[in-house]
């Protein structure tokens, strides 16, 4: 297929709708709709849209599972709480978001290839702009104050995002088919 070249704005269509869908459905009851849309354009994408690298599907699963652990850090350390919270655990809906983010950092972000500062600036900004939109849809609260809330989220974003690209970069060279 001729696809990748148009890798970029699919990608990019599928993640916001994946966001979305994720973020609308935690908070409207539908908590299971976006990891469910997650489940099938994840793997579509890897099928249609990447080298299918073993690289690529373990860098996928290693920014999910990490995702999981530092978002339930974050609901721990009461930086945010997720609507309907019944554990002090990441919810599936979270988790997905990040199996979501992989995608973009591996095909829409692929240019922040070796640009780690930007990456920094750019996840130290969009990071928390993310949360501010899920708390403004009502699927999170984030601690009423700055410094408790929004300042963790842009330090963890300032170094996800380029600790991510590195990660990406690295597997992806060394774990080629």
């Amino acid at each position: 297929m001729h696809l990748k070249k148009f890798s970029t704005p699919i990608n990019f269509v599928f993640f916001q709708a994946c966001w979305f869908a994720c973020v609308w459905g935690a908070a409207n009851s539908y908590s299971l709709l976006g990891p469910a849309l997650v489940a099938l354009t994840v793997p579509l994408q890897v099928f249609l849209l990447t080298d299918r690298s073993k690289g690529e599907i373990l860098f996928i699963i290693i920014c999910g599972l990490s995702g999981f652990f530092l978002e339930t850090i974050l609901i721990l350390g009461g930086v945010y709480t997720p609507a309907g919270l019944k554990l002090q655990l990441c919810p599936p809906w979270m988790a997905a978001l990040w199996f979501n983010f992989a995608m973009l950092v591996s095909i829409s972000l692929a240019w922040l290839k070796g640009k780690y500062l930007l990456a920094a600036v750019l996840g130290g900004l969009a990071g928390p702009v993310a949360y501010w939109g899920g708390e403004k849809l009502g699927a999170i609260t984030v601690a009423d104050s700055f410094a408790l809330g929004y300042v963790p989220l842009i330090l963890l974003w300032a170094i996800a995002l380029p600790a991510l690209v590195y990660i990406h970069n690295r597997m992806t060279l060394q774990n080629k088919n």
